[in-house]
C-alpha cells in the first residue's frame, strides 16, 4: 500500500463531500500526505468539510489529527472547489509543521556522557 493510499484510507468525508469526489481529493491533498509521512496512518485522522459547495459564501476546512499532537485546522473561502481545498490544505501543512516541530523540542534530550 503507498503512502497516498494510507492516509487516503484515513480521510473522512463530511459535509459537502461524497465519494465522487475521493480521486480529486487524493490529487488535491498531496502536501499534506507527504508531510504526515513521518507519522503512523493509523495515528492520523482526516476531516473534510465543505459548506455551501459551490455557491457564494462557501467554506472549505480540512482537519487534521494525529495523535500526541493538537488537532489543526485550515479554512478557505475561495468558491472554486480545488482551489480553497488546497488554500485550506496548505493552512494545516504550516500548522502541523509548526506543531510537530514544538512536540519534537519538547521531548527529553538523551543525557550526555
Amino acid at each position: 500500500m503507498s503512502t497516498t493510499s494510507a492516509f487516503m484510507d484515513r480521510v473522512r468525508l463530511e459535509d459537502g463531500y461524497h465519494e465522487d469526489d475521493l480521486h480529486f481529493i487524493e490529487h488535491s491533498l498531496t502536501q499534506l500526505f507527504t508531510q504526515l509521512e513521518r507519522f503512523d496512518p493509523s495515528k492520523v485522522h482526516i476531516g473534510l468539510r465543505v459548506k455551501d459547495r459551490g455557491r457564494p459564501g462557501m467554506h472549505t476546512s480540512v482537519e487534521v489529527h494525529v495523535d500526541g499532537l493538537p488537532t489543526v485546522v485550515g479554512v478557505s473561502s475561495l468558491t472554486d472547489t480545488k482551489a480553497a481545498l488546497n488554500d485550506a490544505e496548505s493552512k494545516v501543512v504550516a500548522q502541523l509543521r509548526e506543531a510537530a516541530d514544538r512536540h519534537h523540542d519538547r521531548r527529553p534530550r538523551a543525557a550526555r556522557h
